[in-house]
């Protein structure tokens, strides 16, 4: 009689401690903050942003980062531009879903500072000797504030151990004139990688 008990003891024991191991595992904390560098998108090249939900358990949330993003072109003759950008991208967000996955909709603002640096050749008669050209070179350089709004479209994963993965696409409108620009409206994807806390 007595070995029954501890053996039923020992088994209530064990099935107590499964139960309060799977009832904490169910009962994870919701990381409703995270730190991410991403690559295109609304970083204009590549940034780093902050995330978090407005409240606990709130799907409703805001991003706002720091990001640098560079660019040249080359043209005949030596002609060349180069940008430099130093933006600040500022979003509010929503997120869908209750799992690890989740829908990620976005819409924001990237205030930018542009840094343009032209160089133009071309080609000046030397005065005194016929058919005979020296090379010239003209160089500017200007800072220009310039601002685009924008909507993202994603997926986002958080791992149980905090990493987070997002990818999606960013449809993009410049706001302005400030500073001429290839195109007023522009398609960009995103990939970002970081750590939710």
């Amino acid at each position: 009689m007595m070995n029954f008990n501890k053996k039923t003891a020992a088994l209530a024991g064990l099935l107590l401690l499964t139960g309060t191991l799977t009832a904490s595992a169910q009962e994870e904390k919701p990381r409703e903050k995270s730190i991410y560098l991403e690559l295109l998108g609304p970083s204009n090249g590549i940034g780093v942003s902050y995330d978090a939900r407005l409240k606990k358990g709130s799907p409703f949330g805001f991003r706002a980062g720091f990001g640098f993003g560079y660019s040249q072109s080359n043209w005949f003759f030596g002609d060349t531009q180069s940008t430099r950008v130093y933006s600040f991208p500022l979003e509010a967000n929503y997120l869908a879903g209750k799992k690890k996955s989740k829908l990620e909709l976005g819409l924001g603002v990237n205030l930018g500072l542009y840094n343009d640096h032209h160089r133009v050749g071309y080609y000046e008669p030397v005065s005194g000797l016929p058919d005979t050209y020296q090379e010239k070179v003209y160089s500017s350089s200007e800072n220009n504030f310039s601002s685009f709004a924008y909507f993202n479209v994603g997926y986002r994963h958080t791992a149980t151990k905090g990493f987070q993965f997002r990818i999606g696409l960013t449809t993009a409108a410049t706001l302005g004139n400030a500073r001429q620009s290839a195109h007023s409206v522009m398609l960009a994807p995103y990939i970002s990688f970081g750590k939710a806390f």
